[in-house]
């Protein structure tokens, strides 16, 4: 079994509350935010706001006038922070945090019972007694990472998606990649795999991914599948809270298998590599990863089950999950494709042979059952009449089975159809949008940027949600206590503008060589930082077509401008014109 290494200690800082959003009975309600004390007669109530999302243990200076019962509900929006009652039955997976803690005559530090993400936190006084409140403040508490990376642009849209991406990403960076930090808090392989894409770009983190991947490397089993979530490895937020149960028991969710989640695992370790030049993590995780995709060859996408054996978005139907089999029958052909790049990195040439004729064979295969995705013609399943999704056509070209050429030509068909279903779920939104980039598609990349993201923001968002759905304006439509506001899969611009807006990716392991192929949109100019293990890439590009690369000792980058391609060597500053 693969050894894991150890969690870092985590960061903490202190942050105080900011504002009160909302109060019933409090006297002088503000004064706990200016060195003073509010008093909170019983049957008060007093709504603080910590301006944006914090993860971390709440800690009040009380005195309390005789024996009394404090309620606190946390939420990461307001609705969420006045809602009284848990809105799920008893017999459901997740509970709306309530603390209740009985309180004793006299001056004390008061704290919830465990660590929770919120912003908004609604303190009620349920008596007899008195209570005088002073200073109200959160431990932050996140991995030790270090902002290296930056992005700045022309848009502030733009921007600001960047910046709720990077803190959305602090946050879930704990003892291993978390998801949403609030509801789940556990280690999925298919948040993971968009989270360290983020991530590397954000803190050229290396150690805690390494973590997770060996984390998912321990929930093996027999037929060399993973479970989805890292629970057997202990990939759950701790300290524990009563009402996610005791996760370090096993059971169904333990065990839990996502065919698209097993493909993502093999594409995690390539990526891993690449970005790190850690090979000797692909050396250890070898066996693990041979066993994946040995299972992954025996998957019969028809008898695959939605919402059972994979999903393909958070979209709901009457009650009912849909999902696309066209779109996980070209996730296990990427599958093999990286598979094959692992291989060759290893020294077995052989394997990888195998696996670049699965690949290549897969293809074919799924335009046969599900119509040709060139075409424009690819079907969610294989019954006439089922849907069409963006989905199953960004994961055919992420895949190879489209060109760019043949994804431009069939972009305007798609994009004015209705009826053709658009990502909600962040992972999906990112995929989407790396097929649009990578297919030429700048311009139609940065609106539906600026439209997902956009939602988020005019809503107050501080961190990336889980979901979007731009039928309905404002907050995503999951029930208020269910809904995941700090959620990394969805911290795609993290990655997205400094990889396809300054165009920096590495192609050889560890940064030792990238292609930088800048691109603006309608943007008049963009700059930032990517760190590398080497060091930073600094890039500047403007409309006028100038700009300015910087490059560390160890990195040589291929510069691409349009046709014209261009060696600039390790640790040199290259100014250019004509973009």
């Amino acid at each position: 079994m693969v050894a894991v290494t150890p969690p870092p200690p985590l960061v903490k800082t202190p942050v105080f509350a900011r504002a009160v959003a909302q109060s019933s009975g409090a006297i002088e309600p503000d004064n706990c935010l200016r060195g003073g004390v509010t008093s909170l007669p019983s049957a008060a109530s007093l709504v603080l706001d910590f301006g944006e999302e914090v993860v971390g243990v709440l800690e009040m200076t009380i005195e309390a006038s005789g024996e009394t019962t404090l309620e606190l509900i946390e939420g990461e929006d307001l609705e969420e922070a006045l809602l009284l009652k848990d809105p799920f039955p008893p017999d459901h997976w997740y509970h709306q945090p309530h603390d209740i803690l009985p309180l004793a005559a006299g001056p004390q530090v008061a704290s919830n019972q465990g660590r929770r993400a919120f912003r908004f936190v609604n303190v009620i006084n349920h008596g007899p007694g008195i209570v005088r409140l002073g200073a109200v403040r959160a431990i932050l508490e996140h991995a030790p990472v270090e902002d290296r990376g930056a992005f700045n642009c022309s848009d502030d849209l733009l921007n600001q998606a960047w910046a709720i991406s990077r803190r959305t990403l602090r946050l879930c960076l704990q003892g291993f990649y978390e998801d949403g930090v609030k509801r789940d808090g556990m280690l999925w392989i298919g948040d993971y795999r968009v989270e360290f894409l983020c991530a590397h770009y954000l803190f050229g983190d290396a150690a805690l991914a390494r973590r997770s991947l060996e984390m998912f490397a321990q929930c093996r089993h027999e037929n060399g599948s993973l479970s989805a979530v890292a629970l057997l490895a202990g990939g759950h937020m701790y300290p524990r809270i009563k009402y996610l149960g005791d996760l370090s028991t096993p059971g169904g969710l333990h065990r839990w298998v996502l065919a698209n989640y097993c493909a993502d695992f093999v594409s995690s370790v390539g990526e891993y590599v690449l970005h790190t030049g850690d090979v000797s993590l692909a050396h250890a995780l070898d066996e693990t990863t041979r066993g994946v995709l040995d299972f992954l060859g025996k998957v019969d996408v028809l008898r695959t089950k939605i919402a059972d054996t994979f999903i393909t978005d958070n979209q709901v139907d009457q009650e009912n999950w849909w999902g696309s089999r066209a779109t996980l029958a070209y996730q296990i052909a990427a599958a093999f494709a990286d598979g094959a790049k692992i291989a060759e990195l290893l020294g077995d040439h052989e394997r990888a042979r195998g696996y670049r004729e699965q690949h290549r064979a897969r293809l074919p295969e799924a335009a046969a059952l599900f119509g040709d995705p060139a075409r424009a013609e690819s079907r969610d399943d294989v019954i006439a009449g089922s849907t069409r999704s963006w989905h199953a056509h960004a994961a055919a070209f992420l895949a190879g089975a489209i060109t760019p050429a043949e994804m431009r030509e069939i972009f305007p068909r798609l994009q004015s159809d209705a009826a053709v279903r658009r990502p909600m779920a962040g992972f999906m939104e990112f995929y989407l949008l790396q097929a649009w980039f990578d297919a030429g598609l700048a311009q139609a990349a940065l609106d539906e940027m600026r439209s997902y993201y956009g939602q988020m923001l005019r809503s107050g968002a501080t961190t990336t949600w889980e979901l979007v759905d731009r039928r309905v304006p404002g907050i995503d439509h999951i029930v208020a206590a269910g809904r995941s506001h700090c959620h990394g899969w969805s911290a795609g611009p993290a990655n997205l503008l400094p990889a396809k807006i300054l165009g920096v990716v590495p192609t050889a392991p560890g940064y030792s060589r990238v292609e930088i192929r800048p691109t603006l949109g309608d943007l008049a100019w963009a700059e930032g930082e990517i760190p590398t293990p080497h060091g930073n890439i600094s890039v500047a590009i403007r409309r006028d077509g100038t700009g300015e690369i910087t490059l560390p000792m160890g990195v040589t980058a291929t510069l691409c401008r349009g046709d014209l391609k261009e060696e600039l060597a390790p640790g040199t500053r290259h100014r250019f014109r004509n973009l």
